[in-house]
Order: C-alpha cells, then structure tokens, then sequence
C-alpha cells in the first residue's frame, strides 16, 4: 500500500491541503487534480505541514503542528505536539521536552487531535496555567 503523500498550509486564515511547491514567489500548495485544471495557493511557508500517513481514534489527519491529546497524558499536564524528528527520520509527540515517537510508543487509536499550533498554541501551556 502507497502512504499518501500531503502537506498542508494556511492561505489568509483558511487551511489548503494539496501538494507542495515551490515557485519563485514561494510555496504553494497544489490541490490534487480532479480535472484538467487545478487550484494554487501561495502559503504562509511558516505554517507548512506534511501528513504523518496516519489518522487518530476519530479518522482525523494528523499532520505536522497538530496538537494532541493522548493516552498517558499526565493529569493535568501539557498537551503533546506532532513534531518531525528529522535525526529519527520519524513523526513523534513531543510534550515537556519529551519525544516519543509514533509507533513505538504511541498508536493513532490513542491519539486525538485537538487542535494545531498555529490556530491553538495556548492549548500547549497545560491546563494548570494562566
């Protein structure tokens, strides 16, 4: 089976998900063709972010930015973000200045996507502070 190969990126406020570019003006994302024609959106090359190939416990995309509830968070403690590690070559959650990896030590059925950390970044400063 193909992994599907996606990347996300915000135009204005809105989320493009397509392919990935890069032109002389900058990035843009390419919608996957349906017909002869195809949208392009010059995007916020700060907000890039590439599909894990994986969806959590509710068929949700999890990309790159994401933020994440999972299982054996600590109570009351910080929400995880999805990094890519690129000295692991692998996406992982990172949360506390740890990174544990997908696969290894977490499974899509036990993560939950809540929100990413453009849209959302006070979800990372933990439910216990102002």
């Amino acid at each position: 089976m193909m992994r599907e190969i996606l990347f996300r990126g915000k135009f204005g406020n809105e989320w493009k998900y397509g392919f990935l570019s890069v032109e002389p003006k900058g990035l843009v994302i390419k919608e996957p063709y349906k017909n002869e024609s195809s949208n392009v959106w010059h995007i916020d090359a700060d907000t890039v972010g590439q599909y894990t190939g994986m969806t959590d416990k509710n068929g949700t995309k999890i990309f790159d930015g994401d933020i994440v509830d999972f299982s054996k968070r600590p109570d009351n403690g910080n929400y995880g973000a999805v990094i890519y590690d690129a000295d692991e070559t692998e996406f992982g959650i990172e949360y506390y200045n740890i990174y544990r990896s997908f696969g290894k030590n977490y499974y899509p059925e036990n993560i939950e996507v809540i929100g990413n950390i453009y849209d959302n970044p006070e979800l990372l400063k933990g439910e216990n502070n102002d």
